[in-house]
Formats: structure tokens, C-alpha cells, sequence
């Protein structure tokens, strides 16, 4: 059997991963993908070494002597790399790695236990596959797998999976959900999707949340927005998801025809719908029961009917759904709405490829370069997201005001990192210096220091 060549920038691509803290390589695996991990993103490297069996242990001394080399010949220090040899010791990681491995020289099976043990609802599994090794149903229950490289009989495959998040459990979310909605509110359990309605002023705001994020990430498990929404004083009707449904249920369809039938929308003099990613469709799409509305979106999907969008491979898993109907396409659906507000990276291939899709003469596209897909934590990072949200939702965000709020993102580590990655990417090694030597002139950061003392070596 031939090992596949593993193709960094594919596999890149195919993370979708705005930032990586810590990558895991089984048993050295796959030390140039490691290396260039931690060349772009400046993540930890862990080493474990794991038996055929599942069991953890230690690494070949020779090989992972020869590892260490390669990664002091690629400038990176012995503080950013751990040997991990017992349990107790072994945490969670953003992106796993099994090279030549299990997958393709071990039964996938038995990693399932390293797997339960570090991958988290926003992890990512590389690993080379033989074909016929029962991987693909193996890793289905894990999450949706993107195939970079199609396994033969020839040769192995490469795949990236997208951990995807646990259902959870109904009841916990309904008992707070009731208490927020209290006496002059309504919750709707609808079975894998809910509707929870907050009234407070005459603006409406309809959000679209995963109630995994809500319940697992956020301190006070409330929905996306929730804060903020609050303390403007506006109305709310949250829409959550258990589950990466992209909202595309019967269920969904119907309460919101009724919403809208029964008059619901009118009460308000502003309707607002927002969301980010698989939220930020739901915005666009359903906005149609609200016709006049104002749609604020973050890297949104415009469908995912791989018949219309066949490049859009990050989200495989969701194929099976039925993106038809006057809810479907987002890009459409979002035609009857007063104004639309869609911002993204148009360095996201995919998510650009979306926005582009929104041709209305009601659209805003609002270029967020270098931000990533997940563009919105950045915003709210830099303090800006707010800001941004209100007064496109009030009708008073303009260009210049915008552009403005932007240039923040010049302080922002995740942009110039991004910023100095692009310009080594285009071969343009004295703009990344030039970079570098901003950023260190401002703070003292390893990770520019690293890369600067990279570019000398590569190019002097």
C-alpha cells in the first residue's frame, strides 16, 4: 500500500480553523503538517505514541529523536513541544493527527478512547485511510468527514472530520428557557428545534443559535446575542438548534408560517434577524416570514443543496436535509427583507463564495479581511461587534463609519498573524518582515519573533 502524500495547503483549507492552540501528532506521524501547524498558527505540538491496541505509551526512541531534529531544523524551540506518555496528562487538543496510523495501519476502533479523551466539539481529526478499514462509519458517529484524497486499492486516502457537537438534553434548556420567557413570553419546544420569546420594546430581534454552544461554551447559557439584545431594551425570539440542523426542519417551517399568519411580526415597528455561520443562514433564510425586516449576518451559508453549492465542502453531513422550499435558499429568501447586512472574510474562499450569492438590491457587503470565518468572535474581540450590530440594525451604519471601526484589526493579533501568513504565502518575505517588525516594535510576541528569525533564514 502507498502512503498519500499528505498536501498541507488542502488540508489547510479543509480544517477551517481560524485559530489552532494545540495540535496532537500519533506517534510522529506527520511532522511537515506539525510543522507548518505551528508555523501559521504558533500552536503547542504533543507527542504521544499510542500501541495498535488503543493503549498510550511511549515513542520509538529513534524515531522520536529524529522527530525532535526535524522540528529544531524548522526553528521551533523545545517549549512549544511535549512528549504526553501518561493518561492523566493528556488533554484536549484542537486538531488531531494520525498519519500512517490508525485509519491505515491500525484498526480505527481502537483510538476511540484517545479520541474521547481530547477531541472537543470544535476539534478536527487528519488521518490517512485505507480503503476498507470501516473508518468512515467508525468516525459518522464523531462527525461530518471531508475527504481530501479518495482511498483505492492502490493507495490510502486523506480525510479531515469536523468534530460536530453532542445533542443535549431537552429539559435543562426548557426549565431556563420558561424562566426567561416568564409570564408575557412564550417557549416553543419543537422537538430538535425551540422558540423562546423575551418581549420588551417595539424592535424585534430573531436570533439563531446551536444549543450546544449555548449550553457548553457560554458561562451564562443564554443565546446568541442575549446580553446585548437585553440591554438595548429590544424584543427577542431566539431559535435554537440542538444539533447542526441549519434549521432545515418541518417544524421550523411551520411555527414560523404560523408566526408570521398569526400576525405575530406586525406587533413590532423593527424586525431584525441575526446570525453568524449556520445561525447566519437561518437569519437570512427565515427572514422571509418577515417581510420589510433587516437581516444583520456573519459569514453566512446561502444554502447548502450541493446540487446549487457543490464547492461548499466543509459541511457534508447536512447533505441529507431538504434545502428546498421558500425558506431554502437563503439568497433568495433574504430578497424581501428591507435591508441586509452580510459581512465576511473575502479570504474564506467558501464564505465569499456565499456572499456572492447575494446579489439583491437590498444587500450590504460588508469585506472583512483576514478576520476568518469566525470573524464575529474577532469583532467582539476588538470591541467593535456591538457597535457594528446596533447601527446596522438602527439603519445607520455607512461605509466610512464602518472602515473606521475596522482599522482596529490592525491591533489585533489574529489579523496580523493572518496579514504576515498571506504575505509569505504570495512570496512577498520583506512585507511579512515588515509585519513582524511592527508587532514586535508594539509587543514583545514569540510568534513574530520566530517567524522573523524565519524569513532571515529563508531569505537571506
Amino acid at each position: 500500500m502507498i502512503v498519500t502524500t499528505v498536501d498541507t495547503a488542502r488540508v489547510f483549507g479543509a480544517l477551517d480553523l481560524d485559530d489552532v492552540d494545540s495540535v496532537i501528532d500519533i506517534n510522529c506521524g506527520a511532522p511537515e503538517l506539525t510543522i507548518a501547524l505551528h508555523h501559521r498558527y504558533g500552536c503547542r505540538i504533543i507527542l504521544i505514541g499510542v500501541a495498535p491496541a488503543g493503549r498510550l505509551g511511549r515513542i520509538d526512541a529513534e524515531k522520536l529523536s529524529d522527530y525532535q531534529s526535524r522540528l529544531h531544523a524548522a526553528g521551533i524551540d523545545e517549549s512549544s513541544v511535549s512528549v504526553i506518555t501518561k493518561w492523566r496528562n493528556l488533554e484536549s487538543c484542537d486538531v488531531l493527527l494520525s498519519i500512517d496510523s490508525f485509519g491505515a495501519r491500525y484498526n480505527i476502533k481502537a483510538l476511540a478512547a484517545i479520541m474521547d479523551r481530547v477531541l472537543h466539539s470544535q476539534s478536527r481529526l487528519v488521518l490517512e485511510v485505507r480503503k476498507g478499514s470501516g473508518t468512515y462509519p467508525f468516525l459518522a458517529s464523531y462527525g461530518g468527514c471531508n475527504t481530501l484524497t479518495k482511498p483505492t486499492k492502490d493507495t490510502n486516502g486523506i480525510v479531515v472530520m469536523s468534530v460536530e457537537p453532542k445533542t443535549q438534553p431537552a429539559g435543562e434548556w426548557s426549565e431556563i428557557a420558561t424562566k426567561l420567557a416568564g409570564k408575557d413570553g412564550f417557549f416553543t419546544d419543537c422537538g430538535e428545534h425551540s422558540f423562546l420569546y423575551i418581549p420588551r420594546g417595539d424592535t424585534l430581534v430573531v436570533t439563531f443559535d446551536n444549543l450546544d454552544i449555548a449550553m457548553t461554551k457560554r458561562d451564562d447559557r443564554r443565546p446568541w446575542g442575549f446580553s446585548f439584545i437585553e440591554s438595548e431594551g429590544w424584543s427577542m425570539l431566539g431559535v435554537m438548534a440542538n444539533g447542526w440542523t441549519w434549521f432545515r426542519d418541518d417544524a421550523v417551517v411551520a411555527e414560523f408560517d404560523r408566526l408570521r399568519d398569526s400576525g405575530f411580526f406586525d406587533q413590532f415597528k423593527r424586525v431584525v434577524f441575526y446570525g453568524a455561520s449556520m445561525g447566519g443562514y437561518g437569519a437570512a433564510a427565515y427572514s422571509a416570514a418577515a417581510k420589510g425586516s433587516t437581516v444583520f449576518v456573519i459569514s453566512p451559508q446561502s444554502t447548502l443543496d450541493k446540487e446549487i453549492v457543490p464547492w461548499e465542502m466543509r459541511y457534508k453531513k447536512v447533505w441529507s436535509r431538504d434545502f428546498s422550499g421558500p425558506y431554502g435558499d437563503a439568497s433568495i429568501s433574504s430578497q424581501s427583507a428591507a435591508n441586509v447586512h452580510l459581512m465576511y472574510d473575502p479570504y474564506v474562499a467558501a464564505d465569499a463564495a456565499h456572499a456572492a450569492r447575494f446579489t439583491g438590491d437590498n444587500v450590504t457587503h460588508w469585506r472583512c479581511p483576514l478576520l476568518g470565518h469566525r470573524l464575529g468572535s474577532s469583532l467582539q474581540q476588538m470591541g467593535i461587534l456591538q457597535e457594528i450590530a446596533r447601527k446596522s440594525i438602527l439603519g445607520e451604519l455607512d461605509r466610512l463609519t464602518f472602515y473606521k471601526l475596522l482599522r482596529k484589526r490592525h491591533d489585533f493579533s489574529r489579523y496580523q498573524r493572518e496579514l504576515a501568513n498571506l504575505a509569505l504565502d504570495r512570496g512577498r518575505p520583506e512585507l511579512a518582515r515588515r509585519v513582524c517588525r511592527y508587532v514586535l516594535a508594539q509587543r514583545n510576541d514569540r510568534f513574530f519573533r520566530k517567524m522573523l528569525t524565519r524569513i532571515a533564514n529563508d531569505h537571506s
